[in-house]
C-alpha cells in the first residue's frame, strides 16, 4: 500500500528526497532539474524549497518515489522527475506521480506541462510519450570556466545602476516578451534574488544591450542576453557577452552556464565564439495537464 503526501507535510524527508534526485545524475537515467539554472548540477536541499511543490510516495515509512513541480510560467509547469527508488516498479509509480501532478495542476489553474529529458535517457522519453507528451525542441546547456586572465577586457560593459533599469527593462522585454523577469522590480531581483544586470552603452545611443546574471551554488547563470531592436545586426551580443565574462571573472566567478534552444543558431554562434562548450543536451517535451 502506497501513501502519497506532500513534502511540506513531511519536511523530515527532505534529505532523503534530495538524495533520491541526486542518484539520477547525468547519464542514461538522468532526471533534469526543472529549475533551469540548476540544470546539470547536483541537487541540494535548497532546490526543493524553490519549486511549486514536491509529491512523495511512501511504502510504509520507506521513500518509494518523488516528483517536483516547477513553475515555468503562469500557465505552464515543468516536471522534475519522477524518480523511483530501487526495488519499486519505476513504470507504475512514475505513471501514478504524473497523473497526480496533472490533477493538482489542473485544480490550480495550469493548462500545460513541460519536461526536459536528458537525450541519453531513452526510458524517460518513452514514458512521457506514453503519457501524452510530445517532443518539441532541444534545449542545450553550455558552460564556460573563467580565470582571472579573463578579467583584462570588457571595459565597455558595466553593472547596471538604478537609473538604467527603465532602459534595461525595455531591452529585455523586447528580447524576451514571454519572460516574467521584468515583471518584478529589478532592484528587488538584485537585492533579494542575487541577480546582477549588465549594460553595454555606446555614446549618444545610450544603452544598446543588456544581460542578467544569477548567482547559483556551483556556478553563475547567464539568464538573459538582449540587444536593443534598433541596434541589432552589429555584433553587439558578442561584445556584451565578452564584457559580462570579463566582469564576472573580476568578481572571481569560476564557472558560468546558460541554456539555449537548439534551433537558435545565432545565439549558439555567439556563445561558441565566447568560449562556451556544450555540456548537456536535453529534449523538451510538452503536454496538457
Amino acid at each position: 500500500m502506497f501513501t502519497l503526501t506532500d513534502l511540506d507535510e513531511r519536511p523530515e524527508l527532505a534529505s532523503a528526497v534530495t538524495g533520491l534526485f541526486a542518484a539520477f545524475g547525468p547519464g542514461s537515467h538522468h532526471q533534469v532539474c526543472g529549475i533551469p539554472e540548476r540544470m546539470g548540477l547536483r541537487p541540494v536541499a535548497a532546490d526543493l524549497k524553490r519549486v511549486l511543490g514536491t509529491m512523495v510516495l511512501l511504502r510504509a515509512q520507506r521513500l518509494a518515489g518523488a516528483l517536483a513541480l516547477c513553475r515555468y510560467s503562469d500557465q505552464q509547469a515543468t516536471l522534475w522527475g519522477p524518480v523511483v527508488a530501487d526495488g519499486f516498479s519505476a513504470l507504475d509509480l512514475s505513471r501514478r506521480l504524473v497523473s497526480e501532478a496533472r490533477t493538482h495542476l489542473r485544480r490550480t489553474g495550469f493548462t500545460s506541462l513541460r519536461a526536459q529529458v536528458d537525450s541519453r535517457n531513452r526510458p524517460q522519453k518513452t514514458l512521457l510519450q506514453s503519457l501524452g507528451f510530445q517532443l518539441w525542441k532541444q534545449n542545450l546547456l553550455y558552460e564556460r570556466t573563467l580565470a582571472t586572465t579573463d578579467a583584462t577586457s570588457g571595459a565597455e560593459v558595466r553593472l547596471a545602476v538604478t537609473a538604467d533599469h527603465s532602459a534595461l527593462t525595455r531591452i529585455l522585454t523586447e528580447g524576451f516578451p514571454d519572460s516574467d523577469h521584468c515583471r518584478s522590480d529589478l532592484t528587488r531581483r538584485e537585492m533579494d534574488e542575487g541577480y546582477r544586470h549588465y549594460v553595454l552603452s555606446e555614446g549618444t545611443a545610450g544603452i544598446v544591450a543588456a544581460a542578467a546574471v544569477l548567482d547559483e551554488p556551483g556556478r553563475a547563470w547567464l539568464k538573459l542576453v538582449a540587444v536593443r531592436r534598433d541596434q541589432r545586426g552589429r555584433h553587439l551580443a558578442r561584445r556584451l557577452v565578452e564584457g559580462v565574462l570579463a566582469r564576472e571573472a573580476a568578481r572571481r566567478t569560476r564557472t558560468i552556464g546558460l541554456e539555449v534552444l537548439g534551433d537558435n543558431l545565432p545565439a549558439i554562434t555567439v556563445y561558441l565564439q565566447c568560449g562556451f562548450t556544450r555540456s548537456m543536451t536535453a529534449q523538451i517535451l510538452t503536454g496538457a495537464v
